[in-house]
C-alpha cells in the first residue's frame, strides 16, 4: 500500500513527546509548531508551510498571483536580475514628456545598459548573442546546446580570447563544442555551410577555445551520428537499430575510429541498408555524411571484412522505383 503524500512523514522522536511519552500530537499550522496535547511541551517550532498563500482556481489566476519572474538566463545582462529602463515620450497621464527630461532618461538608459554587461569584453556579448541565435537556428540544435554555447561565449569574451579574431569565429567554435560537449555533434563542413566561414577559421577558433578554457569535450563518436543521418536519409527504424549494432561489434575489432566518425556512420548506414533490405545510393549516404563516395566505399569493405557473418549480395534495382524512397534516391 503506498503512503498517502499529503500525509506528513514524522521522525521517530517526533511521534512520541520525550517528556510525557503521549502520542497525541498537534501540528499548529498558524504559528508552525508541532505541540504535545498532554502536557504542551513544543516539539517543533519555525516550521515552513510549502503551500501557496493564496488560492487559484485556474491556470490564469496561478500565473498571475504567483511570486516569481521569469527564469534566470546566463546569457542576458546581470543573469536576468536587472532593470529595463525605457525612453517613453509620453508620461503615465498621456502628457508629451520635455526633450530635457527624455534626454536625461536616455542616459540613464545608456548607463543601465552598459552596466548590464559590467564585466570586461562583455560590451560584445549582445553582437554574439544575435550571432549564436542565428547559428543555432540553422543548425536546428536544441536549447541545451545553445544554452552551453552560450555560457562558452561569455567566458571566452571575459577572458577576452576575441581579440584578433571575428566574432562569427568564437561563436561558431563555441557552437561546434556545446554540439561535442551534449552528444550531438555537427561536423567542420557543416558548420563551413551554414556559418559561411572556413573550416580552418572554426578549427582554429576551436582548438584556441579547448586549449584556453579546458572545455570537457568528448571525442566523437560514429553512433552520435546515426540516428541523424537515418532521419535525413528517411529510413526505418530498424535500419538505425541495425547500424548501431554493427558498430558496436566492428569497435572492438579495430578500435575507435576518430579519423573520420562520419564516414564510419555512413559506412554502417550503408552497410545496414544492405542487410535490411533497403536501398540508399553510395552518393546519397556520402553527402549526409559529408564524405567521398571512395571514402564510404573503404570503410564498407573494412566493415565488411571485420564481420562474422556474410554480408549478402543486393540488387541495386530492386527498389529503385519504389514511391516511398527519397527524390535523390529514385532511378531516372
Amino acid at each position: 500500500m503506498t503512503p498517502d503524500p499529503r500525509v506528513e512523514i514524522l521522525s521517530e522522536e517526533d511521534r512520541v513527546c520525550p517528556e510525557c511519552t503521549s502520542a497525541h500530537l498537534v501540528a499548529d499550522e498558524v504559528r508552525g509548531e508541532l505541540v504535545c496535547d498532554g502536557c504542551g511541551l513544543v516539539l517543533r517550532d519555525h516550521a515552513i508551510d510549502p503551500s501557496p498563500d493564496w488560492s487559484s482556481y485556474t491556470a490564469e489566476d496561478a500565473l498571475r498571483r504567483a511570486h516569481t519572474g521569469a527564469p534566470r538566463d546566463l546569457l542576458s545582462g546581470a543573469t536576468g536580475l536587472t532593470t529595463v529602463i525605457p525612453a517613453p515620450r509620453l508620461d503615465a497621464n498621456g502628457n508629451r514628456i520635455p526633450m530635457a527630461v527624455r534626454g536625461a532618461l536616455y542616459r540613464m538608459q545608456k548607463i543601465q545598459r552598459h552596466s548590464s554587461h559590467a564585466f570586461r569584453g562583455e560590451r560584445s556579448l549582445p553582437d554574439a548573442i544575435r550571432v549564436l541565435d542565428r547559428f543555432a537556428a540553422l543548425l536546428a540544435v536544441p536549447r541545451t546546446v545553445r544554452d552551453e554555447a552560450g555560457f562558452i561565449c561569455r567566458k571566452a569574451l571575459q577572458r577576452q580570447l576575441s581579440r584578433g579574431r571575428s566574432i562569427e569565429a568564437i561563436v561558431a567554435a563555441a557552437v561546434y563544442a556545446a554540439c561535442r560537449i551534449d552528444g550531438v555533434p555537427r561536423t567542420l563542413d557543416e558548420m563551413e555551410r551554414v556559418t559561411g566561414l572556413p573550416k580552418t577559421a572554426v578549427g582554429a577558433a576551436y582548438r584556441m577555445l579547448h586549449r584556453e578554457l579546458r572545455l570537457a569535450v568528448r571525442a566523437c563518436e560514429p553512433a552520435d551520428y546515426v540516428r541523424r543521418f537515418c532521419s535525413e536519409l528517411a529510413l526505418d527504424h530498424r535500419v538505425e537499430m541495425e547500424a548501431l549494432r554493427l558498430l558496436r561489434e566492428v569497435e572492438p575489432l579495430e578500435g575507435p575510429t576518430s579519423v573520420s566518425p562520419g564516414g564510419t556512420a555512413g559506412a554502417a548506414i550503408y552497410l545496414a541498408c544492405v542487410l535490411c533490405g533497403e536501398y540508399r545510393s553510395q552518393r546519397a549516404i556520402a553527402t549526409v555524411a559529408g564524405v567521398s563516395e571512395v571514402t564510404l566505399r573503404n570503410r564498407f569493405v573494412r566493415m565488411k571484412d571485420l564481420l562474422p557473418e556474410p554480408v549478402p549480395a543486393r540488387s541495386p534495382r530492386r527498389k529503385a522505383l519504389d514511391p516511398s524512397l527519397a527524390p535523390w534516391d529514385r532511378k531516372r
